[in-house]
């Protein structure tokens, strides 16, 4: 695990309360935030997007889940063209949760960290089951660092390129649900900075997982196929066992064969 300046105390375990009311006194704006989130969120757990989750969460060699950490969620009172997609990620995040805990693991902690969140975005989160991580910068893994580790399952909607690399360099997690690479480099002509970029990320870090496209209709939409998602598993089997010198030494070469180079880019996928 990274060493950070910040001490998280672990909370008990917390479940979401999907019957969360909104205080008395509380903004307008957060109401029709809460609004909308609802009406997303039943879209997602509708949807055949959804089913390609669970099916891949579903699978016998999936690895342990104790926790999850969302990290790049975004501000979900911004007004922007991304506001939809930022409450669509938060469904998801909070869908996968819920199947989890319906799989036999209740006890789940959601977490989230972004530095964009506003003081509405943490009491919403709140009122969710969500617990607010703090970090100062989108190049620091702040209080996350102290909280991710192999049983963490990871979930990072659109991260940049430099933060991808800061996570998986520092960063010791079986399970991650993002973006997909395959897909994603071909946004850039070969010999580009980015693309090679992408590569040196996907030969690197990327390529210590396995990869399974999400697909599905009734909530990805068309205006969302230029964010295409994916989930990365190390198989049980390959990580379970392991003796604490033998993952110390993995971890090593893998800071060794990660050495990014000066000027890394901080392209958004």
């Amino acid at each position: 695990m990274p060493h950070s300046t910040v001490s998280v105390d672990q909370p008990r375990s917390y479940r979401a309360d999907n019957t969360a009311k909104y205080p008395k006194r509380a903004p307008k704006q957060h109401g029709e935030i809460r609004r909308l989130y609802d009406e997303t969120k039943l879209r997602y757990d509708q949807s055949s997007w959804s089913s390609s989750i669970q099916t891949l969460l579903s699978g016998k060699n999936r690895p342990v889940v104790s926790n999850i950490v969302s990290l790049g969620l975004g501000s979900l009172y911004e007004k922007s063209r991304d506001q939809p997609r930022r409450l669509k990620q938060l469904a998801m995040l909070l869908g996968i949760a819920d199947y989890l805990r319906s799989t036999g693991t209740p006890e789940i902690i959601v977490y989230a960290q972004d530095p964009n969140f506003t003081k509405a975005d943490e009491t919403l989160l709140r009122s969710l089951g969500v617990q607010v991580l703090k970090t100062s910068s989108p190049s620091d893994l702040g209080e996350a660092g102290r909280v991710i580790d192999e049983r963490t399952l990871v979930y990072i909607p659109f991260l940049t390129v430099a933060a991808y690399e800061l996570l998986l360099r520092t960063c010791a997690m079986d399970l991650l649900v993002g973006d997909d690479f395959n897909v994603l480099r071909s946004k850039w002509e070969k010999r580009t900075a980015e693309h090679k970029q992408v590569e040196l990320l996907m030969k690197s870090g990327v390529s210590r997982y396995q990869r399974r496209s999400i697909n599905g209709d009734g909530f990805w939409g068309e205006g969302d196929r230029h964010f295409p998602m994916a989930l990365y598993y190390r198989p049980a089997h390959s990580v379970r066992g392991q003796a604490g010198t033998q993952k110390k030494a993995s971890r090593s070469q893998f800071d060794q064969d990660t050495r990014l180079r000066d000027g890394t880019l901080h392209t958004r996928l």
